[in-house]
């Protein structure tokens, strides 16, 4: 929507109403196909494919914020692989990296069905998008185009679809990169760490290094962690990190839960996002385990602490 108030004001001003992308995050499967079908007919194909670049401009959105903190392309793509069983998406996107610098991927629908076009070039530019913000340069796209070679949909910063649009098999594609360099992200001040009651028995060499990791775990809190990758990040051993952990009174569960519920709290208290966003925004498996987690922390439901902060 953003992308077309911009590049085609006069489909959005006459005939779409524009969405706010946290208070009306849910719209109906048909609706979607729809607005997807609507621009390729008045905007073209090359409109949904480039609208991806502009899904960051939109202003604050957690699920789009959690993504681009991933660290490497594969932690971004097992997050969209987790918020697609979260959305409980008919369509999904089956993805296979096939080395440090390349990806093969392909849409279907878990009921056996097709996905359309317009839906594949626009999830394929949003995939180009979030790999370039995260930090993959010089990043190439192709598609099959009939029994020929592959098209050439994206490279350097420019997008291409042949002529004959029906001609291209947009329901898969492989994306390769020449080099990736993260993106510096900007920590977490002070003031929004959660708090820990360290035992007075704690030192403060342990006590630092525990913040220390807290501040790791805060950079991407969407993130499914690993002992032993946390501990890389901290320049620790693993066997090192859960007697740090353990000199707290902490478990690396325990400590990763008091993050995700501290990182629940900020959102259901500065967003309208609805529930389940938060849920995989703060890095649970799913809404039931983060419903569990956060009434056993808070002593009340997340609806419930919503409605009283």
């Amino acid at each position: 929507m953003f992308h077309l108030k911009k590049a085609h004001p006069e489909l959005v001003s006459t005939q779409l109403k524009a969405v706010d992308a946290i208070r009306q995050a849910s719209i109906s499967t048909d609706q979607k196909k729809d607005l997807v079908k609507f621009v390729w007919r008045t905007a073209g194909p090359k409109t949904l494919l480039v609208t991806g670049q502009e899904i960051l401009s939109v202003g604050y959105d957690p699920i789009w914020f959690a993504a681009v903190r991933s660290a490497s392309p594969a932690l971004l793509f097992d997050k969209w692989k987790r918020f697609e069983v979260f959305a409980h998406s008919q369509n999904r996107l089956r993805i296979e990296q096939t080395d440090d610098n390349r990806a093969t991927f392909g849409r279907y629908t878990i009921d056996g069905g097709t996905p359309s076009a317009p839906e594949n070039l626009l999830i394929c530019g949003l995939i180009i998008s979030l790999l370039e913000k995260i930090g993959c340069l010089d990043l190439r796209c192709e598609m099959p185009l009939g029994d020929g070679p592959g098209y050439c949909i994206r490279e350097g910063d420019r997008f291409s679809l042949p002529d004959d649009i029906n001609s291209l098999e947009t329901a898969s594609w492989t994306i390769e990169w020449k080099s990736f360099l993260p993106r510096g992200k900007e920590p977490t001040s002070e003031s929004n760490l959660p708090q820990i009651a360290f035992p007075e028995s704690c030192n403060a060499t342990t006590r630092s290094t525990i913040m220390r990791v807290i501040r790791l775990l805060m950079l991407d809190v969407g993130r499914q962690w690993k002992v032993s990758d946390l501990a890389r990040e901290a320049g620790l051993s693993a066997r090192s990190l859960q007697r740090k952990l353990s000199d707290a009174d902490l478990s690396f569960s325990h400590l990763v839960r008091i993050v995700r519920i501290h990182e629940a709290c900020r959102l259901l208290k500065e967003s309208e996002a609805p529930i389940t966003t938060i849920a995989f925004c703060a890095g649970f498996s799913d809404s039931a385990h983060f419903s569990r987690d956060f009434r056993a922390s808070m002593g009340m439901s997340p609806s419930n602490y919503r409605g009283v902060i």
